[in-house]
Formats: C-alpha cells, sequence, structure tokens
C-alpha cells in the first residue's frame, strides 16, 4: 500500500501554525502556548493575500520540516522505551 500521507514529529513544539495556498493567501499564528490553549483563549493570526509572505510561510514550513523526524520513527523509539502492556 502506497503511503498516503507523511506525518512528522517536531521535539519541543512551539505552537507554530502556518497555513498558504496556492502560493497566493496564508494565514499565521506564531508562538501559541499550546500547553494553554483553550477553547476561551483567543488567538491571533494574520491573514496575507501577499504571495510574497505566502512564499515566506512556505519557506519556513520546509525548514521546520527538514527538523522534524517520521512520526513512526518517534513513536518506534517511544515504544521501545516504554513497550505496551496489552
Amino acid at each position: 500500500m502506497d503511503n498516503i500521507a507523511d506525518v512528522r514529529y517536531l521535539w519541543q513544539y512551539q505552537g507554530i501554525f502556518l497555513l498558504a495556498g496556492d502560493r497566493k493567501e496564508s494565514i499565521s499564528s506564531i508562538n501559541v502556548d499550546v500547553e494553554s490553549l483553550s477553547i476561551d483563549t483567543p488567538v491571533v493570526a494574520l491573514w496575507s493575500d501577499d504571495p510574497i509572505y505566502a512564499d515566506y510561510l512556505l519557506s519556513t514550513f520546509e525548514k521546520v520540516w527538514d527538523q522534524a523526524i517520521p512520526a513512526a520513527q518517534w513513536i518506534e523509539k517511544l515504544l521501545k522505551e516504554r513497550p505496551l502492556n496489552i
């Protein structure tokens, strides 16, 4: 079966949220404190239709993606450290 998604894990995630569509429109919210985030917590986000900002977010995503490891590799490491008792 072919992989339909590539999921990665980033150690010490700092709450970076990036969304860029068609390299034209983008939304970002950086340094969201995910530890204390709740339904009542306001989150400030920036929407832009500037393609230059969308390119910036895409390049930022690529740098973070390159630093992350495949999620399956992280899960395997965790299971070796603490196997499931099923």
